[in-house]
């Protein structure tokens, strides 16, 4: 297994390799990472230098490692291939520079999607984690659909739904977890967030993944614990993804598993997750649509009890049994 992103994790892809590889071993397989934190390079571009680096460093780490298999997770923050491994390789998808590039002030991204085309093209068979992605690769690369493979990200459920408290013993905070970028729409929570303040003036948002300076309605805890990350979703009112892109939503798959509804954009990736009206509700990405959710999510406790009820009828999609054994169906093929 090959990640930029692993342990500990910076981000959702980080935290999906680890539950991929845990569950894998668990399957009986020997697993080996090579990860940004496991190669000597300087940390410049990141991933990015990660990837130029490998270019000299993989070849050897195989044959000292008696790898059979390479899977490879690709595109935005993840690892390109600049040649051949010389032996069978499996490429995940997240989401793609093509569809980052679209947003505002990330055009220059475009100039990566060569070295993506290149990864894919060294790529026996391709692993999308939503359809979403799996799209925006047929439509934008021309990949041959037959080479592509959907298996939407999972993890163990049980610690989630453990922390899955009831009404009563739920703060009515909301939480929001990722980074401060604008693919992640904090930019937009910020923006809603006073209209929902001037309605509800003792709500309050739990930032989780950074810190920051913000007004006192605003708390900032930076990176936690996975346990503490549990117990603060499963206790809390709801969640919000504003992301103008995912290639999934692991945070919202997660507060969902945890019978906390999500208020999600609706973008790609997240509408493959949250079921509108049945685990959440998907709006806008603009300031208006999300403080107009978020107001409704704190005060009509009979939608929130209708959200919650889906959420626990719908979670177990996102166990990692099935994604495990699709990644053992694929393995066995090559």
């Amino acid at each position: 297994m090959v990640s930029w992103d692993f342990t500990p994790p910076i981000g959702g892809m980080g935290r999906h390799v680890i539950n991929l590889t845990d569950g894998l071993k668990r399957a009986g397989l020997n697993v080996s990472v090579l990860s940004g934190g496991a190669v000597p390079f300087r940390r410049v571009g990141r991933n990015i230098g990660f990837s130029l680096v490998l270019a000299g460093y993989l070849r050897r780490w195989i044959r000292k490692q008696g790898i059979d298999i390479l899977h490879v997770h690709a595109g935005p923050g993840g690892v390109s291939l600049f040649m051949s491994a010389g032996l069978p390789v499996v490429v995940t998808a997240n989401h793609t520079y093509a569809q980052q590039s679209r947003i505002k002030g990330e055009r220059w991204k475009r100039l990566l999607i060569p070295f993506e085309r290149g990864t894919y093209a060294l790529a026996s068979r391709i692993v999308c984690i939503s359809a979403d992605t799996a799209a925006a690769l047929e439509r934008e690369y021309t990949i041959n659909p037959g080479k592509i493979t959907v298996i939407p990200c999972g993890f163990p459920l049980e610690p989630w739904i453990q922390a899955d408290r009831e009404t009563e013993a739920r703060s009515r905070d909301i939480v929001f977890i990722g980074r401060p970028d604008r693919r992640k729409g904090f930019d937009i929570l910020m923006a809603a967030w006073p209209k929902v303040t001037k309605v509800i003036p003792d709500a309050t948002l739990q930032v989780v993944g950074f810190k920051a300076v913000g007004p006192a309605s605003v708390r900032f805890h930076g990176c936690l614990p996975d346990s503490r990350l549990r117990s603060l979703v499963g206790s809390s009112r709801l969640v919000v993804c504003p992301s103008r892109l995912e290639g999934f939503g692991l945070s919202a798959a997660e507060a969902i598993a945890a019978g906390t509804p999500v208020i999600a954009a609706d973008t790609e990736g997240l509408r493959t997750v949250v079921s509108h009206n049945r685990t959440g509700m998907l709006v806008k990405p603009d300031a208006d649509s999300f403080a107009a959710a978020l107001i409704a999510g704190l005060t009509d406790d009979h939608l929130i009890e209708k959200l919650r009820r889906g959420c626990r009828e719908n979670r177990s999609r996102f166990s990692d049994k099935t994604e495990i054994e699709s990644h053992l169906a694929i393995y066995r093929s090559l």
